[in-house]
């Protein structure tokens, strides 16, 4: 059974095979639909979460509904997935979904059109402890010639979402390999670190820059700046910009203390149509 899993996460991957040891394994759950919507609705809306994760290169994903035999007690799944190298539950309940005609008139003329709404929880549970990591409601919101069609793009608009829900609850940590462009006065330019796109790392993304340093006999991390990707190199590294901090990175640097950059959300963007 085990092969089962492992199976069939390859299948939900869209990553090479390269460290995909490093990449957490999480399964999502069949949706519950407490909306007065179809069954559909919550089917296309978890395919859309497991596609949006899956996209995201970071994690290693199984659909529920692929598997067999998995346990029907709760507490039985969550110490069989653990079992199964499966660090994650998602839980989703698709709450309300809403439809509303609008219409809009530009130079005399009148056009019309459908808003769709759709509103869901998503619950993260460690498979290990049994404990809810997180569990948060959205609203997704977008337009179209129909309702079906409106609901539809609202749907897209939660696998978009799920590009920041992985930067905010699966956050990735590396090292500076090596500096590259240093300047006298502002210091270190541009670096390497040692993560690329096998874990999922495209350019813009945000990284979090921390100096261990030493307080009262213990080792502490203290963040000294931040650094932004801008070049994937390989699997393993990429080029990043300073954003702020240059002058602290170089000086930790150069007396070969610890430095760790962690990933971090990029902020938020309001895109016309949609919720974030």
């Amino acid at each position: 059974m085990k092969k089962l899993f492992v199976m069939a996460a390859m299948l939900l991957s869209v990553a090479g095979a390269v460290a995909q040891d490093a990449k957490q394994m999480v399964l999502v759950e069949q949706f519950v639909n407490k909306s007065s919507s179809k069954d559909l609705v919550a089917n296309a809306l978890q395919q859309a979460i497991v596609s949006g994760l899956v996209g995201t290169g970071r994690l290693n994903v199984v659909d529920a509904g692929t598997m067999v035999d998995l346990p029907t007690v709760k507490n039985d799944r969550l110490v069989y997935l653990g079992d199964n190298g499966i660090g994650w539950m998602v839980e989703g309940i698709l709450n309300t979904v809403s439809t509303a005609k609008k219409s809009m008139t530009t130079s005399g003329k009148t056009t019309y059109y459908y808003e769709g709404n759709v509103n869901y929880t998503l619950t993260l549970i460690n498979t290990e402890t049994g404990l809810t990591t997180i569990s948060e409601t959205y609203t997704d919101s977008s337009t179209g010639d129909s309702e079906t069609e409106a609901v539809t793009e609202a749907i897209n608009g939660a696998k978009k979402r799920m590009n920041r829900f992985v930067q905010n609850h699966f956050k990735v940590e590396a090292t500076i390999k090596a500096l590259d462009e240093v300047d006298g006065k502002k210091g270190v330019k541009t670096c390497y670190i040692s993560i690329g796109s096998d874990m999922g790392v495209e350019n813009g993304q945000i990284f979090e820059v921390f100096a261990q340093i030493q307080v009262a006999g213990e080792s502490v991390d203290r963040k000294i700046g931040e650094i932004k990707v801008i070049e994937v190199v390989s699997g393993t590294m990429s080029r990043c910009s300073t954003k702020s901090g240059g002058p602290e990175i170089k000086d930790a640097f150069d007396k070969q203390q610890k430095l760790t950059v962690r990933s971090r959300a990029k902020k938020t963007i309001s895109l016309p149509g949609i919720s974030f």
